[in-house]
């Protein structure tokens, strides 16, 4: 129960990275549940009043602007104590076993709850008849971010593939100086309890500082030259996130390959890990062909590089129309581990982004620059991918970085 008034700690930010420390709001719960900050506006819950100010931030008198992001508990974190930070959580998870709002079960809680809200449904995921095309029975794409492919035979379950369209415009669209802590969990409780939003609002969201900003540049070793910041990022990127195929579904994953005019993948697993099948093979051996569904798809050449390796596939319809698709295959990232050096993974993300470059200024280039993306699952490795190129991307593009 809310308190008259309360004082929430809000992340404030007033265009010029970052500001420190957060700056404080006092909000006010008024008469009939009501919430304001004293500028007139009132809303029925404080989601709705973030949602406002970050929309239509406040302005001080001296002309700065000031945008509510968060009302979440939260501390700055440099990127040369995230060591130290990883290690604090451990020891919170060895001492506090039974606390699960400590530590890294704090961390995937406050996760769990937002996801657990009903924004999203996965109906057609749980189908009878799409069971079998999925890898695994829990990690089904949202109903309202799935892929939908075209009908075959007018079957509605024809429409199905386990894959999700990943969109960077949340990304661009706002910063904040502080990036969450432990603490948030309560915050993100006395949120959700107070929303009954049909729209997904963002809750949380991230910054680095000026110096993890700064290693961040050093790691990638990006040259800055007039103040600009090069090369630029491909240009409106948008990305499909799929689980590996099944022996039931290569059909189907190169429809909505041709369907979306995808030209680049990133396969990051091997066919086999640790004994166990990870992806089943849906492309012909180097210089053979092979017949999925109504598309041919010939193996042109094959590149090795250290850790990762190139396919030049092409591609045709039974109109005769033929599309080049690069794969890239990443070979070095364990299941359940990380890469054992991050210049081979920066390297076979910089290689994908120059092919998108390339193809982005082809004659015949595609309208959006899509990017699939795979693991086995669909979820780990490949979210992790995701979000490497997509802050990438932000260092070139604006030598800031907010997820």
């Amino acid at each position: 129960m809310l308190m008259q008034p309360v004082r929430h700690n809000c992340a404030l930010f007033d265009g010029h990275p970052p500001v420190s420390p957060a700056s404080q709001c006092l909000i006010n719960l008024v008469h009939h549940n009501k919430y304001n900050v004293g500028s007139g506006e009132q809303f029925d819950d404080l989601v709705g009043l973030i949602e406002h100010f970050r929309l239509y931030p406040m302005i001080e008198n001296s002309g700065d602007v000031l945008r509510l992001l968060q009302p979440v508990s939260g501390t700055r974190l440099r990127a040369h104590d995230i060591d130290q930070k990883v290690q604090e959580m451990r020891e919170m998870e060895d001492f506090q076993k039974l606390d699960y709002n400590t530590g890294f079960d704090g961390e995937f809680q406050s996760l769990k709850m937002l996801d657990d809200r009903h924004i999203f449904t996965t109906n057609e995921g749980m189908k009878a008849e799409n069971t079998t095309k999925n890898r695994y029975r829990n990690i089904l794409p949202y109903d309202q971010t799935r892929v939908v492919l075209g009908r075959r035979d007018n079957k509605c379950e024809s429409d199905y593939i386990n894959a999700s369209y990943v969109r960077t415009t949340r990304l661009s669209d706002s910063c904040s100086s502080v990036q969450s802590s432990n603490e948030s969990l309560n915050s993100v409780k006395s949120l959700i309890l107070k929303s009954d939003l049909k729209k997904v609002t963002p809750l949380v969201t991230k910054s680095l500082s000026d110096d993890a900003l700064r290693e961040v540049k050093k790691s990638l070793k990006l040259d800055k030259i007039n103040g600009n910041i090069c090369p630029d990022p491909v240009k409106e990127k948008m990305y499909i996130a799929a689980q590996g195929c099944l022996s039931n579904t290569k059909d189907d994953f190169w429809r909505m390959i041709w369907q979306e005019d995808i030209r680049v993948i990133a396969m990051i697993t091997n066919e086999v890990e640790n004994g166990k099948k990870k992806c089943e093979r849906y492309w012909p051996m180097s210089g053979h062909e092979e017949r999925y569904d109504n598309l041919i798809v010939r193996s042109i050449s094959e590149t090795h590089y250290e850790e990762y390796l190139v396919r030049e596939i092409d591609v045709h319809n039974d109109k005769h129309c033929c599309r080049t698709i690069y794969q890239y295959q990443y070979t070095a990232w364990p299941d359940h581990g990380t890469p054992p050096d991050p210049d081979g993974l920066l390297a076979f993300i910089d290689d994908i982004n120059r092919r998108m470059s390339e193809i982005a200024q082809e004659k015949n280039a595609p309208e959006q620059n899509v990017l699939c993306v795979h693991c086995s699952a669909g979820v780990g490795r490949t979210g992790t991918f995701i979000v490497l190129d997509m802050l990438i991307d932000k260092v070139k593009s604006s030598g800031k970085i907010c997820c």
